[in-house]
């Protein structure tokens, strides 16, 4: 071995030993029963019987996968990643080691022959990195939702398939400059990357933009799972919300579609408002991975913009990242209450999607700084415009506003909501 393969091996038994040694950060976290919010779900039906991915259908807005039934609903305050930097840091060297060892080392003294040979054993080693990437996210996601794992230890293992992603696309970049070396022999590692991009959606880049962050510019963070997959929501300058269905991905069965023209007609299917021709604003385009029968379909609408990943395999919806503007989003419920001089309303929106609370004055319908509370806990103040965005629970639910003459309560019930289709 070389003196830097030795050094490599020493540095990660360090990392390793500091890992068995620190515990994991604590997060605040709010468990709720998952229950129907009254809009419609539908199943869009494929080729295979068992399969198929439910989507909240929504109207004046996006249609939206939903993670499955049977699903854990928590609301927490995302706090410290250092056990995920650790880890992020342990796997960027043990990736490093391996196309040391693989490739690296010897390469310049290799004939065109052994070093084909050395760039395809690296390849193949990042390939099956990638592969446990998922592997890794299943686990976590159904341990989850059979409360065998906590959202804390989810949540880091989603952190940590985002700096490893990122690890592996330098060493496929890498892997490709080697490959350029040797006299007609090539490496596209095209379909990799659109692989390994789908763990660095918008929604993980702001969890580890916020991971630093402390007190008020911690962000809530909605996080749902089921045996066949997850939602992970965000509320920030935008509504950001991820979703992922295992039983929408198989790579063992031919290909549904014809070509991309053929996946992109099924994306308008699924996504219809999202596709409508009365948009002021609108733009779509369609890339197609074909060694992993993966259709990516972004489209711009006036509310944001739309990320699905269409499986080949199954003809449906694997991956769906969505940034939507909340302010723009249709209310579907407004319940409010009137006590103590003051007025609570709060406004729901379609699918799962994020409130807005408004304290106001009762006899001036003057706006009123307050305190909102949900099942007494405190999840952030209405400012001086009386109005406040939040991520609510799942199920019915009780909320609070305090200001400094009086407070005011209610109880949001989710059989309040009207079905979209209404």
């Amino acid at each position: 071995m070389s003196s830097y393969g030795v050094l490599m091996k020493g540095a990660m038994a360090v990392i390793l030993a500091g890992l068995l040694v620190l515990s994991l950060p604590a997060m605040a976290v709010s468990a709720v029963d998952g229950e129907s919010d009254g809009t419609d779900e539908i199943v869009f039906e494929t080729d295979e019987p068992d399969q198929g991915a439910t989507f909240v259908e929504a109207n004046g807005t996006t249609n939206r996968l939903g993670p499955g039934e049977d699903r854990r609903s928590e609301r927490i305050e995302h706090g410290s990643g250092l056990g995920t930097s650790l880890m992020a840091a342990d796997d960027e060297l043990r990736v490093d080691y391996e196309q040391e060892t693989l490739v690296r080392s010897g390469f310049d003294n290799a004939t065109d022959e052994e070093r084909e040979e050395m760039v395809r054993a690296g390849y193949d080693r990042l390939q099956e990195r990638t592969d446990e990437l998922e592997d890794r996210e299943r686990t976590a996601v159904r341990a989850h939702a059979a409360d065998d794992r906590s959202t804390t230890e989810l949540l880091q293992t989603l952190s940590r398939n985002y700096h490893e992603s990122d690890t592996i696309e330098r060493a496929l970049d890498d892997l490709v400059a080697y490959a350029n070396e040797i006299p007609g022999y090539s490496l596209s590692t095209r379909d990799d990357a659109r692989k390994l991009e789908m763990h660095r959606s918008d929604v993980r880049s702001e969890l580890e933009t916020t991971t630093s962050q402390s007190g008020a510019d911690r962000k809530s963070l909605a996080v749902r799972t089921a045996e066949t997959g997850y939602t992970l929501s965000l509320l920030d300058r935008n509504y950001l919300r991820e979703t992922t269905r295992f039983d929408s991905r198989n790579t063992t069965q031919p290909n549904q579609f014809e070509d991309i023209t053929d996946a992109h007609g099924t994306a308008q299917e699924l996504y219809p408002w999202v596709f409508e021709a009365d948009h002021e604003s609108h733009s779509s385009d369609a890339v197609e991975s074909r060694t992993g029968q993966l259709y990516r379909i972004q489209a711009i609408h006036d509310q944001g913009q739309l990320t699905a990943y269409l499986d080949g395999g199954t003809g449906s919806a694997y991956r769906e990242v969505q940034t939507l503007d909340h302010r723009q989003l249709p209310t579907i419920n407004n319940s409010q209450w009137n006590d103590d001089g003051l007025v609570l309303s709060i406004n729901e929106t379609a699918a799962d999607g994020p409130a807005e609370v408004v304290v106001t004055d009762a006899e001036t319908g003057a706006s009123e700084p307050a305190t909102v509370s949900i099942d007494d806990e405190e999840v952030g103040e209405t400012g001086s415009n009386g109005s406040l965005w939040l991520l609510p629970p799942d199920g019915d639910y009780d909320l609070r506003a305090e200001t400094d003459d009086g407070s005011i309560e209610g109880t949001v019930s989710s059989s309040d909501a009207p079905s979209d289709g209404e």
